[in-house]
């Protein structure tokens, strides 16, 4: 089979990207032939191997004077929001696109074509592909998207039902997903999420409890948590030199990273700030980690919490919907998983402020209780059985699903 894979934004620079080229690796095990057209900087280096027909288009040009657009509105690099595109820079993004994956499809002549995001570009590519079966993941930001303004709303929503497959990473968004595209139910089908196996790992060798380690990994920023994470830190009952504190990632809001940076100044512990690392060194640090700590308000499916829980860590996540059924019974009865409430939101991904005191609370809570078990029933170094969400699974889910 030759599959067309397409995204508006970098690969392997956000979650989404991730996870796309995860499925490109997958494909790759199974035989297929591929390709990638995907938004990217002019000075981008192409990270695809040789295999993959890859067909950039390039913003900050002359085609697309502006920066990529992100499906967030924070995002790991300088991005362009799409709440203040205009009529002429959709316009543009449409017809510089339009030229690359016909070009795509003519050399390539796919038998699938994988859009990531039920948004403007997938809606744009049905418009223009209508003979080649098309399906679209969604990565759960788009919906964020399409109910915080309405932008091409309209546009986007009547074609999104035009698809031949729309895959949800979990069963609430797969609900979600129907009723806002108000899509025939048959159509849409829960894919979840994969991690590569060849390099997030657990060490045979057994981590010391001598110190612990806690790393956070992702965008730095308000949403993500990241804030009340790190003024959580100082209610641990431990002592300054038992925790090491890595943070991992960067961000393009400016304003909220400094604040970040700011808050951190007065916390007991000595805290890491990592910038954005790749994903062997990313690895590496899991393995060198106790606990992983995601304290988003937002998230689709994330893929770094199984990609830390594979290289040995213990989790502690928000309660994101869908996760609990994604990780499964046997991995979130193993101790290696903790669940922190969400606060109540004003709006999705935004809590109200109130909230986050006790959200804190709760953080310092977890942490303090999930140490307390890696010291006493050495749980960091408890073995899970992580085989069947590795991205060849995920490969062979899809496959069955289109057949």
């Amino acid at each position: 089979m030759k599959i067309l894979h397409i995204t508006t934004q970098k690969p392997n620079s956000t979650g989404s990207g991730v996870y796309m080229c995860g499925m490109i690796n997958g494909f790759r095990e199974k035989g297929h032939k591929q390709g990638v057209v995907a938004g990217v900087d002019k000075d981008d280096i192409n990270s695809f191997n040789d295999d993959i027909e890859y067909y950039p288009v390039f913003f900050n040009s002359d085609k697309l004077p502006f920066d990529v657009v992100g499906m967030s509105d924070s995002m790991p690099y300088n991005s362009t929001i799409y709440s203040e595109m205009d009529l002429n820079m959709v316009n543009s993004l449409k017809g510089a696109f339009e030229k690359n994956i016909k070009k795509a499809v003519s050399e390539l002549k796919p038998d699938l074509i994988i859009c990531h995001h039920l948004y403007l570009l997938t809606s744009f590519v049905r418009e223009i592909i209508n003979d080649i079966n098309l399906v679209s993941i969604c990565h759960g930001t788009c919906l964020r998207q399409i109910q915080s303004h309405d932008l091409e709303k309209n546009y986007i929503i009547s074609n999104i039902r035009k698809l031949d497959a729309v895959f949800a990473l979990h069963d609430e968004q797969r609900k979600e997903i129907i009723k806002i595209f108000n899509i025939d139910p048959s159509k849409v089908f829960i894919l979840g999420s994969g991690y590569d196996n060849q390099v997030f790992f657990k060490e045979e060798r057994n981590l010391s409890n001598e110190k612990i380690t806690i790393t956070y990994a992702g965008k730095i920023c308000k949403a993500k948590g990241v804030k009340c994470l790190i003024k959580s830190l100082n209610n641990l009952k431990y002592e300054r030199n038992f925790i090491n504190i890595n943070v991992v990632g960067d961000g393009s809001n400016k304003e909220e990273y400094e604040e970040i940076i700011a808050v951190s100044k007065d916390i007991k512990f000595n805290i890491n700030f990592l910038g954005k690392i790749n994903q062997i060194k990313l690895s590496k640090l899991f393995r060198e980690s106790h606990i992983f700590v995601l304290p988003s308000f937002f998230e689709g499916l994330p893929l770094v919490v199984i990609e830390s829980l594979a290289s040995g860590c213990n989790v502690i996540t928000t309660d994101i919907p869908g996760l609990r059924g994604w990780i499964g019974e046997n991995i979130n009865n193993s101790e290696k998983v903790s669940y922190i409430d969400l606060p109540k939101m004003q709006k999705l991904g935004i809590p109200v402020e109130k909230e986050l005191k006790k959200f804190e609370d709760n953080l310092s809570a977890s942490l303090n209780y999930m140490i307390e078990n890696i010291l006493n029933k050495n749980t960091r170094n408890k073995m899970i059985d992580m085989e069947n969400k590795t991205w060849s699974g995920l490969c062979s889910t899809l496959e069955n699903i289109i057949q």
